[in-house]
């Protein structure tokens, strides 16, 4: 496809209803074109550095020739200090959604080690590869145990009060993003087995306890 102009969302769009009916984020990997298919992936890369981010396309652009990227998806390509770049948009196969919903657990593995722009384009090349592949990367996976939802700051703090004492200084409040909603959780577990022996455990005061994994970044 030819080379677009890229540029990136204002804030006053945070949580409006995009054309293709999701609330649109700043944190997650979605941009607008004003022809691509809705819910298309589409690879974006900047010419400039060869950085490259994958998004979907869930909201219409009124202009030719222009991508508007979220906040997110425009920083992974370094376009937060320019405001605009030249790039290239590839449509990718349905065989890349994976990818698009496995990025951040791949930036987050590089991000931190303040890679230039050629080692970043390289490590994120082989992941990728990796992926299309069906190649399994071991990305580091800790156990927590999910004991509530909570409404407000308030109920979540008298949540955690409830909390035995050999758990508390594992246990933390983590808010829903954009929403007045908190999961009340104990961990990491460092196994799956210590997980579920401390869920048998917890259930006795929290009978919605459940253990949920996740990617460590």
């Amino acid at each position: 496809m030819s080379p677009h102009k890229a540029t990136y969302y204002h804030d006053r769009f945070e949580k409006r209803r995009t054309s293709s009916g999701e609330i649109f984020s700043q944190k997650l990997y979605t941009a607008a074109h004003k022809t691509l298919p809705l819910h298309s992936i589409v690879k974006v890369t900047n010419k400039k550095n060869g950085r490259y981010v994958f998004v979907k396309i869930n909201d219409r652009c009124a202009r030719s020739g222009i991508i508007d990227l979220s906040k997110t998806a425009a920083k992974k390509i370094n376009l937060l200090q320019s405001g605009t770049a030249t790039v290239n948009i590839e449509v990718m196969g349905e065989e890349y959604r994976k990818i698009w919903e496995g990025q951040e657990n791949m930036y987050a593995m590089f991000d931190r080690t303040k890679m230039n722009d050629y080692e970043q384009k390289t490590y994120m090349d082989s992941l990728v590869a990796s992926l299309s592949n069906n190649v399994t990367i071991d990305y580091p996976i800790k156990y927590y145990i999910r004991i509530a939802i909570t409404e407000g700051n308030d109920d979540a703090n008298k949540v955690l009060n409830t909390v035995p004492n050999k758990y508390q200084t594992k246990a933390n409040a983590e808010k829903i993003y954009n929403e007045n909603f908190y999961y009340i959780t104990i961990g990491p577990f460092e196994n799956k087995d210590d997980g579920l022996s401390a869920v048998s455990e917890l259930k006795r005061l929290y009978p919605v306890a459940h253990l949920v994994k996740k990617t460590e970044k």
